[in-house]
C-alpha cells in the first residue's frame, strides 16, 4: 500500500464522517423550517462530500500505481525463472549436471566392508513362533483367544 492508497482512504473516510454532522443539521432545520440554516448546512455537506471526492480520486491514482509496480515485479521475476532455467538448460547441454544439493550426505563404504559382507553375510534371526497377544492398560500381557472362523453377522 502506498502513500497515495493511504492518503485517499484517510481522507474520503474522514470527509464522509465529517459530513454527517452537517447533515443532521439540515435534517433540524428542515424540521424547524429554517430555509437559511437548512442552506449553510448543505454548504458544508457539500464541502464534505467535494473532497471526500477528491480524495477518492487519490485513492484511485494510487491503486493503479500499486497495481503497476506489482506487474513490473511480477514481469522482473518472470524474467529472472527464464534465465535460471536457460542457464539450467545450458549446463545439461553441455554435460555438467547442476550443483548437487547439500541436503543429502553421501555414504561410501570401504573395500574391507564390501569383503566382509561377501565372505559373512549377516544373519537373520527367525522370528519366535508365538501367539499374539494383547497387553492390558496396565501392561500385563494376555493371550488373545485363539477363534476357529471369524463371526460376522448383518442385521436390516
Amino acid at each position: 500500500m502506498n502513500m497515495q492508497m493511504m492518503e485517499g482512504l484517510l481522507g474520503a473516510s474522514s470527509n464522509i464522517k465529517l459530513s454527517s454532522t452537517p447533515m443532521s443539521v439540515y435534517r433540524r432545520a428542515s424540521a424547524e423550517g429554517d430555509t437559511e440554516k437548512m442552506k449553510r448546512a448543505l454548504s458544508y455537506t457539500g464541502e464534505c462530500t467535494e473532497k471526500a471526492a477528491m480524495y477518492q480520486e487519490k485513492l484511485d491514482k494510487g491503486m493503479k500505481a500499486e497495481a503497476k509496480a506489482e506487474r513490473e515485479k511480477a514481469k522482473l521475476e518472470q524474467k529472472a525463472a527464464i534465465e535460471k532455467n536457460r542457464e539450467e538448460g545450458q549446463r545439461t547441454e553441455e554435460g555438467t549436471k547442476p550443483e548437487r544439493s547439500r541436503e543429502n550426505d553421501l555414504v561410501q563404504i570401504s573395500e574391507a566392508a564390501k569383503e566382509a559382507l561377501k565372505s559373512d553375510p549377516v544373519n537373520t534371526a527367525e522370528l519366535p513362533d508365538s501367539e499374539p497377544v494383547t497387553y492390558t492398560p496396565s501392561g500385563e500381557i494376555t493371550a488373545i483367544p485363539a477363534e476357529a472362523e471369524p463371526i460376522v453377522s448383518f442385521t436390516a
